[in-house]
């Protein structure tokens, strides 16, 4: 068997999980490709046709509660399936609240009504790339858990178990609301500049835009913003001289990707940083890590916070 993971990646973190569940299907004999697209394979249909998998996935980081709309155009454009090939959605995010849920709506509706199957969908937190950055611990237990339940993932959609998440008026309403966020990106784009005395004009800015939003000014060789932005922050953390500016979301701007290989390989850092001693905001963390650990035990895998 074949499959597909259609996925767009701001920061990275919505790639690696995806290449972690990749992983873990290809040991279930189900060859996959990870395809990441973009606003120019989308507009140009530079992407591997659905035709040619038995499986086909689409990943995404959620934003404001929703989809980012170049995702729900990427799945509005895919082909019908012919064949009624199974479909799976996987979402990533920083917090793990229901009002998430809806994220997926429409993907899951268009999908159905082109002839999909979608069987599965799972919600994976990663360290957030705006408001403020993760300790260290917290993305090492989220980069853990998310590694380790790609196996249950992958087992999942191979057996083609059904699991979708349920939607409540609430978080309905609440992603409906949050819909704006779609109007304020290429309004709050506007607003990045690159700060002349950190600014080397080396371009990596407008080469790694996924929106090619960024443009490099003839006049002083410096990027431009322009009206195309879907605050997705790659501009923001990958600029190795911290040079970007976010308009009025630079007070929350998180700059520098996280080092998951340092995190990773550095004994010193806990993976278990929320657990039920954790105070404050993150002990509302502990509903989505404990869910996992129940599945962990059914399938005989141990939870990656035991292991700390």
């Amino acid at each position: 068997m074949k499959a597909v993971i259609y996925c767009f990646s701001g920061t990275g973190n919505t790639r690696i999980v995806s290449d972690m569940v990749a992983r873990e299907l290809g040991k279930k004999n189900i060859e996959t490709d990870v395809f990441s697209f973009d606003y120019k394979s989308y507009s140009n249909t530079e992407y591997p046709s659905p035709s040619d998998y038995d499986i086909v996935g689409i990943a995404y980081p959620i934003y404001g509660f929703n989809a980012p709309y170049l995702v729900n155009r990427f799945v509005k454009k895919l082909c019908a399936s012919k064949t009624g090939q199974r479909a799976f959605v996987i979402k990533t995010s920083g917090e793990p609240f229901k009002m998430n849920n809806p994220s997926s709506s429409y993907i899951k509706r268009t999908l159905s009504k082109k002839g999909y199957n979608v069987t599965y969908e799972k919600h994976f937190l990663m360290p957030y790339n705006i408001m403020f950055r993760y300790p260290d611990a917290l993305a090492k237990q989220m980069y853990c858990y998310a590694d380790s339940y790609s196996t249950i993932s992958a087992a999942k959609i191979a057996e083609g178990e059904k699991q979708l998440y349920k939607v409540g008026p609430f978080s309905a309403f609440a992603s409906f609301i949050c819909k704006l966020v779609w109007i304020g990106g290429p309004i709050i784009g506007l607003t990045y500049k690159a700060k002349k005395s950190k600014c080397t004009k080396c371009g990596l800015c407008a080469k790694n835009c996924p929106m090619g939003n960024i443009s490099m000014t003839k006049k002083d060789g410096r990027p431009k913003f322009n009206g195309h932005c879907m605050i997705c922050m790659r501009c923001v953390m990958k600029c190795p001289f911290d040079a970007i500016n976010a308009g009025i979301l630079n007070p929350w701007k998180v700059n520098g990707s996280y080092k998951f290989d340092e995190i990773l390989s550095n004994e010193s850092i806990t993976s278990n940083f929320v657990n039920s001693n954790t105070k404050g905001y993150f002990k509302n963390f502990n509903v989505y890590f404990d869910s996992m650990d129940r599945d962990f035990e059914s399938y005989g895998i141990k939870a990656p916070r035991s292991l700390s």
